[in-house]
């Protein structure tokens, strides 16, 4: 090394770290091999290629401690790493850590004793930076060789390591963050199922009939506004009359729109519509023997719903609801029975609006 007038500063500066601990030197001789101990170096970079010149320079330091050098490049670093591995083992692991910029970080290991160091990079990774660095890797490996007293054990290193502050994150690092950013601001979906028993106003001839229903919503969260989906089956109500009564049942899929104020922690409130259609049953009964009934079948007609809701929350995913409906048949049904003469006398006539109150157990996935 020649020293003139810039190079004084520089060797000044370059001996300011070995001073900082009592670290032992070690020299050897002309023509002396190096040691076989082989040195693991992992070199952590924001960016390739992976300090070349650094991976020279300490090459050069170390080059009368070993001369089997493993060279690891990566763009980040798992801090645990550091103290992950066989306890015991007599390689020398070292790691540095460039990616602040202004500051490499080092963490030395052997036979369970480090030296870990943090040190300022005035004009970043220049030839002064790379010579500091290398010589403190130097004197750190020959800290642990001789088992000094100022090298840490691995609770001590690791306590060290962990009140270091984060360094920047790689790009593809802040990517992934930004990209989990923006699914945790990102609307999350609202399922909710449920099972609903209904009754309601049918005829006159019969007064109420019983439906239970399967219903799913679908919407984001906190959003007011979800689209709905309930397959209902009202259960078979019987009308007996002279001389013939009937038997009616119906299969109905609805579709809608709920919508309504923000829920507070306990209850919510909603107003909604939706359209359907329905499949409706009908069967004879006990038919006179002066009367011919027709035989079952089945028709099909379009509906409407108009409901408000209230759901008060027993859990975060149980909800008890209740609502008042009122459906709306388009079609004029009417089941009669015909005289010889053919005039039609009504026997049912369900209501084309029909009022309802129905109850549900709702549960939020």
């Amino acid at each position: 090394m020649t020293i003139g007038a810039p190079g004084a500063g520089r060797f000044v500066l370059l001996l300011l770290p070995a001073l900082a601990v009592h670290l032992p030197s070690a020299a050897r001789a002309a023509g002396d091999p190096a040691p076989s101990e082989r040195a693991e170096i992992t070199v952590v970079a924001a960016a390739a290629p992976c300090a070349p010149r650094l991976r020279e320079v300490i090459a050069d330091q170390l080059a009368d401690l070993t001369a089997d050098l493993v060279w690891t490049c990566r763009d980040r670093l798992d801090p645990e790493d550091q103290f992950r591995g066989e306890r015991g083992r007599r390689s020398l692991r070292v790691w540095i850590d460039l990616r602040l910029g202004a500051e490499a970080r080092l963490t030395l290991e052997r036979a369970d004793r480090f030296v870990v160091r943090r040190i300022a990079l005035t004009n970043g990774l220049d030839e002064l930076g790379r010579e500091q660095i290398g010589q403190i890797v130097r004197f750190a490996a020959l800290a642990v060789r001789a088992g000094d007293a100022e090298t840490l054990t691995r609770t001590e290193a690791r306590s060290a390591v962990a009140e270091w502050s984060g360094p920047p994150r790689t790009q593809g690092e802040t990517a992934v963050v930004r990209s989990e950013a923006a699914a945790a601001r990102a609307p999350q979906p609202r399922v909710d199922i449920g099972a609903i028993w209904s009754v309601a106003a049918f005829s006159r001839e019969i007064p109420l009939v019983h439906e239970l229903a399967l219903g799913a919503a679908v919407g984001r969260a906190g959003s007011p506004v979800a689209g709905w989906l309930e397959a209902g089956y009202r259960l078979p109500a019987r009308y007996h009359a002279q001389p013939i009564g009937v038997e009616l049942s119906a299969a109905a899929l609805r579709v809608g729109l709920t919508v309504g104020p923000r829920a507070t922690r306990f209850v919510s409130f909603g107003l909604s519509a939706g359209i359907g259609v329905e499949r409706s049953s009908f069967a004879p009964l006990g038919a006179a023997a002066s009367v011919e009934p027709a035989p079952a079948d089945a028709f099909w007609s379009a509906t409407a719903r108009l409901a408000l809701s209230i759901a008060l929350r027993v859990t975060a995913h149980l909800t008890v609801g209740a609502r008042l409906a009122g459906d709306f048949v388009a079609a004029d049904v009417h089941y009669d029975l015909r005289d010889a003469g053919g005039v039609a006398r009504r026997v049912v006539t369900p209501f084309r609006l029909a009022p309802g109150l129905g109850l549900g157990l709702i549960w939020r996935l």
